[in-house]
């Protein structure tokens, strides 16, 4: 084994950190092999905890803020035949799971498909990390991928801004964002599949994010939220069409609805932030740093966190009931067992 700080980003600004590696061999491969990937909803942005590589140098060429949450939903999932959450059991070096985490916050699917980032390093979404699929982490051995992806590539967030800003976008436009990034999340998913092959491809939807029946001060206006509500519905849609269409490739969608009911924006309890000031944490958006580009000015010198409409603690809890309710997951298992 080798160990090296040159990478394909070139800075090479890392030292080792190990002069030496340990291997613990195991009775047999775990009954379940699980990876966790894609966008904010899955690295738990909003649920807080933030693992220190993953939330750290803001304002620097170091910058991280995939925020990777101990809270994130999936770590929260029971798979069948266990009685420990995924968390309990990676943290416990559990021989009956091996798993993966690298979802990150702002990914967009060019940042998750093979090849070194289409735009560069170190911006939104990878920041200096590999592209997800070229990680390593996906093999024919995997049996379970959970994933949130394209949300960033329909721009959702940039429309909020906009509603607020200047007046939502046309409806035509925003389902040409829409529509371009289901056709992208399709080049995601078969690539997964590609690598592995065995696994089922979970794709989690996108919840409302809005209450349906509580009005409450936010900075998006109640008939901005319609507006709004009715693109996430058209997204919802799409991507199930997607994954239906996949079925072959062992793609299943799941939808979070059901289980974020009364638990909206404005809902007690709230599952999803509405408004927060950042920073919230070392990763997040701080006034002054050069990452401000990205930041949506709050008030003054403030910027939101990336936090804001994200699902938090209660969210979370909800996101993985709504995982592990619906509907059976096929070969969560090895095809050889």
């Amino acid at each position: 084994m080798e160990l090296t700080n040159t990478t394909d980003d070139g800075t090479a600004d890392e030292d080792v950190a190990w002069d030496a590696v340990a291997f613990q061999p195991l009775s047999g491969k775990p009954k379940h092999m699980v990876v966790a990937m894609g966008d904010s909803c899955t690295s738990g942005e909003g649920a807080g905890a933030y693992s220190p590589e993953s939330g750290r140098g803001h304002g620097k060429s170091s910058w991280n803020a995939c925020r990777r949450s101990p809270n994130a939903w999936l770590r929260k999932v029971t798979l069948p035949g266990q009685t420990k959450s995924v968390g309990a059991l990676a943290d416990s070096f559990d021989p009956a799971l091996g798993f993966q985490f690298i979802a990150c916050s702002g990914a967009k699917t060019g940042q998750m498909t093979e090849g070194n980032p289409p735009n560069g390093w170190g911006l939104d979404g990878n920041f200096h990390e590999k592209t997800q699929i070229d990680s390593g982490v996906l093999s024919a051995d995997t049996t379970l991928v959970m994933l949130t992806i394209g949300g960033n590539d329909a721009r959702f967030d940039n429309k909020i801004q906009t509603c607020v800003m200047e007046g939502c976008p046309s409806e035509a436009s925003m389902k040409a964002d829409i529509d371009n990034a289901v056709a992208e999340t399709r080049t995601v998913l078969e690539q997964i599949h590609a690598h592995a092959p065995n696994a089922t491809i979970s794709l989690m939807g996108y919840p409302l994010l809005f209450s349906r029946t509580v009005q409450c001060s936010t900075l998006v206006s109640a008939s901005q939220r319609v507006i709004l509500t009715d693109m996430a519905k058209y997204f919802e849609d799409e991507q199930r069409e997607l994954a239906l269409s996949m079925s072959a490739d062992n793609v299943r969608y799941r939808s979070p609805q059901s289980a974020f009911e009364a638990k909206r924006i404005c809902d007690s309890p709230e599952g999803i932030n509405g408004v927060v000031a950042g920073p919230k944490g070392d990763g997040d958006f701080h006034h002054g740093d050069k990452n401000t580009q990205l930041c949506w000015w709050f008030t003054g010198d403030t910027c939101l966190s990336r936090e804001s409409y994200h699902p938090n603690q209660t969210g979370a809890s909800a996101y993985a009931q709504a995982f592990m309710t619906a509907g059976p997951t096929a070969a969560v298992t090895r095809k050889d067992q």
